[in-house]
């Protein structure tokens, strides 16, 4: 797949999560209102920052689908780590937010949320509309191996747990317990929580140039080329979907530098079919039995 075709398809799928983010955000916030609940506007308050989240990522991914130029010659894929990063951000001032409310209705003993039949009933189809969500935004983001959409599924994933607790607080304000709602609000913050970290460690293990791949795997596909007596020094960095390999590979000393150039085209040709996720490899050529150096 084209990266233009791969960021259109980034596109689609966020544009759909936007609207159907806002949609939700709106069914939330009237529902919460209507019943006082503080769980429902914490729901409420998260499937609005999902339809915020989306619009960062498609200005992020944008940005990420430019081609390489003078002063970005591997490109612009990092700004798609970047975004979401600021996702994991915004995810944050969500759960500070539903936190300190929370507490604050604990202390001040705020009388249960009513119940509602309709009220659950909606936010029961919102749960659903999640869960659907959730699984497509995850599936395309495996298969275009994009970070973004799968920190965006990871968000979406959460709204479906903050929802069921949502429901469970207005179906429990039927039997008089007023700290059931902002005990439930706590909980969401819980599975905020999560949701940034997974995504931040992500982010992190990208910046920090954290080891991508194992070297032996890569060293097993190196040295299955035919012409390859050895590889080492090996070493991988790089997003999940944009991976760069750096490893020596030793060769006969009588090969022509054709001979040597074929070689070093079949070992790369080898590590991106094995590594889908495989942008760039660079390789130096050495003659066998030069020492060999160890690998990352």
């Amino acid at each position: 797949m084209s990266e233009a075709a791969r960021a259109g398809r980034i596109r689609r799928v966020l544009l759909t999560a936007l609207a159907v983010n806002a949609v939700l955000a709106g069914l939330k916030f009237a529902i919460g209102w209507q019943l006082g609940s503080l769980s429902v506007l914490s729901d409420a308050v998260h499937s609005l920052l999902d339809g915020g989240a989306s619009v960062i990522a498609l200005i992020g991914i944008t940005a990420a689908a430019r081609p390489p130029d003078a002063n970005h010659p591997y490109g612009h894929r990092k700004f798609e780590i970047l975004t979401t990063i600021i996702v994991a951000g915004l995810l944050f001032l969500s759960a500070w937010e539903i936190l300190g409310s929370a507490v604050n209705r604990l202390l001040h003993h705020s009388p249960a949320p009513e119940f509602s039949g309709w009220g659950v009933a909606l936010l029961g189809v919102g749960v659903m509309a999640c869960l659907i969500l959730s699984r497509w935004e995850r599936k395309a983001g495996l298969e275009v191996s994009s970070p973004l959409l799968l920190a965006d599924a990871a968000h979406t994933r959460t709204d479906v747990f903050s929802s069921i607790l949502a429901i469970a607080a207005v179906v429990g304000s039927q039997f008089g317990l007023p700290w059931l709602d902002p005990l439930f609000a706590i909980g969401i913050v819980i599975l905020l929580a999560r949701a940034i970290y997974e995504i931040l460690l992500e982010g992190v293990k990208v910046v920090s140039d954290a080891i991508r791949l194992d070297p032996d795997q890569i060293r097993t596909v190196a040295e299955g080329v035919e012409g390859v007596r050895g590889a080492h020094a090996i070493r991988s960095h790089g997003m999940t979907n944009d991976i760069h390999i750096d490893l020596h590979i030793q060769v006969e000393e009588q090969l022509t530098t054709r001979q040597v150039y074929e070689i070093e085209n079949q070992v790369t040709e080898a590590l991106r079919k094995k590594f889908p996720g495989v942008t760039h490899v660079a390789l130096r050529h050495e003659p066998r039995g030069t020492p060999r150096e160890p690998d990352a």
